[in-house]
């Protein structure tokens, strides 16, 4: 697998990587412009000859006519490489499309994209009343071996404890032999995604804790879906008990006899990105944070960019017979970017330009509205939803979380 390499250059985001989902190359200067216009689009491309350009904003991607911000007639070179200037445009995300197989996102100045929280006046009341509620459950933990998983360094445990409504959360815990207090990383599962093991080999000094949320991880029931459960309250609604469990995670390891509960940190990718903002938001014993591709951002605008998950959320709310701007009331307690201004800590997000799961616009939503005083970005240009699958990532993670576990 080839080394996925980001460069900041005057105002460019330039890469190299074997990773091409959309049939473009990102060679020379790239996909995400950071820097003031005129912006140049310098890329290789899977065809040759003329073509018509379009530019397509995001947000309009599901409607049924998309908004086209500039169209024009463009020629390939011979070596496949397209040369346009796109002039001037507005802060946010936009499709290229020059054919049916070529198609591609790119990405102006995302630092200046804007879409503000839209919580309710009682969100953060909302929430102090369901940490309270959580802090009245006894956690009734309960750790056992795997020994197949451990070794002399460091012994793995399968963990289980009572989070709120008297719901099972839990996870895989792997913790240093040796005597002494130890850093923490919790690091949070995606949507329905398998367990793992960490190598008790590696890391021998700090506890490993991967989270599982109810109905997920070690608790994963097959064929299911969490995204649409419960809609008719923010009282029944899914995510409030999986934020719960996310911070009834933070309980469990600051109460660990061998933990250092103030080097605690976190990290997660999709689903597991939006725990752990929503981790650090509603717990400030998390000292930094890394998430990747984060989901559940901007349910609104997320709606007109793909289809998945606020459509199928819509379609469950039309069945059981639900007003949809009520929902969306609903979803607004439970919205990253809403959560994101509660956030204190540092942070380090990771995404890839060209999501179709987590788009880069409900990644910002989130990013641009932390509360961090230290905060940065890492982009991939030619990575879809799989930043799991980009090398470049977990070192950059890796290094940046170890400077709060020191």
């Amino acid at each position: 697998m080839k080394r996925c390499i980001l460069i900041i250059l005057t105002g460019l985001v330039l890469a190299s990587c074997g990773h091409k989902p959309t049939r473009a190359q990102a060679e020379g200067p790239a996909w995400l412009f950071t820097g003031k216009a005129p912006y140049i689009l310098n890329t290789k491309v899977n065809l040759t000859g003329p073509a018509k350009l379009q530019l397509v904003t995001d947000l309009s991607l599901m409607a049924p006519e998309p908004e086209i911000v500039l169209e024009k007639d463009v020629e390939v070179g011979p070596d496949s490489l397209l040369n346009v200037d796109l002039g001037k445009l507005e802060p946010g995300f936009y499709e290229v499309r020059l054919s049916p197989d070529v198609r591609f996102n790119i990405g102006i100045r995302p630092d200046d994209v804007v879409s503000p929280p839209d919580s309710a006046p009682d969100f953060d009341a909302f929430w102090e009343s369901t940490l309270a509620a959580l802090r009245e459950i006894p956690m009734d933990a309960e750790l056992t071996v795997v020994p197949e998983q451990s070794n002399e360094l460091r012994t793995t445990y399968r963990v289980t404890y009572t989070s709120l409504d008297g719901a099972l959360a839990g996870g895989i815990l792997c913790v240093p032999n040796a005597e002494g207090h130890h850093p923490v990383l919790l690091s949070y599962m995606g949507y329905g995604a398998p367990i793992y093991y960490f190598d008790p080999s590696s890391n021998p000094d700090r506890i490993d804790y991967m989270v599982s949320v109810r109905g997920q991880g070690i608790f994963r029931e097959d064929q299911a879906r969490w995204i649409d459960r419960g809609l008719s309250s923010r009282e029944t609604f899914y995510y409030r008990g999986a934020f719960a469990d996310a911070v009834r995670a933070i309980d469990f390891v600051a109460g660990l006899e061998k933990a250092d509960p103030e080097r605690i940190t976190a990290c997660g990718e999709s689903q597991g990105g939006a725990l752990t903002v929503a981790a650090a938001a509603l717990d400030s014993r998390i000292k930094a944070i890394a998430p990747a591709v984060p989901f559940l951002g901007d349910y609104r605008d997320y709606y007109k960019i793909v289809w998945w998950p606020v459509h199928e959320v819509m379609d469950t709310a039309d069945a059981e017979g639900l007003d949809r701007e009520e929902v969306y009331g609903m979803l607004s307690y439970f919205d990253i970017k809403n959560l994101a201004p509660r956030v204190k800590c540092p942070a380090y997000m990771a995404f890839g330009l060209q999501d179709p799961t987590c788009p880069p616009h409900t990644n910002f939503a989130i990013y641009n509205n932390l509360g961090s005083r230290e905060k940065h970005y890492w982009c991939v240009p030619t990575c879809g939803h799989a930043m799991w699958m980009e090398p470049s990532w977990p070192p950059i993670r890796d290094a940046f979380l170890d400077q709060y576990m020191k």
